[in-house]
């Protein structure tokens, strides 16, 4: 953490680091922190789907279930198969009350993770002599 600091200090407003930074302060339960540089990451790069879907985990964890709604389904839009974005989502979603959607999220997350085991396994067979 203290080198992604210092790298902060010789680049200002590098969303990068900034984003590792904040998934780091995540990590480490310093929501606030994470969440004010992921909100800076996302508003620098708007197509990065990964600093949605940390920010919207960071605002879940701090209770703001309509924020992180908001940053989930962004990412959502950015990467439709990001098996572990419908999970956070439909955790966003049941503490929402929105129980229908937290359903159709949690069976999208399971599709997504059975796909990913049926292409693991297909590649293993081919790859076997």
């Amino acid at each position: 953490m203290r080198e992604f600091r210092a790298e902060l200090d010789i680049s200002p407003g590098d969303a990068h680091t900034m984003y590792h930074l904040g998934y780091t302060l995540l990590l480490q339960g310093q929501l606030q922190e994470s969440a004010a540089l992921l909100r800076q990451v996302v508003k620098a790069m708007p197509d990065y789907e990964l600093a949605y879907f940390e920010l919207g985990r960071a605002l879940l964890q701090q209770e703001d279930t309509t924020g992180a709604i908001e940053s989930l389904e962004t990412a959502k839009k950015l990467a439709p198969d990001h098996d572990a974005l419908y999970f956070q989502l439909s955790q966003a979603y049941r503490r929402a009350g929105r129980v229908q959607e937290a359903g159709l999220a949690l069976a999208a997350y399971q599709k997504l993770i059975e796909a990913a085991r049926l292409k693991k396994r297909k590649s293993l067979e081919i790859d076997k002599p």
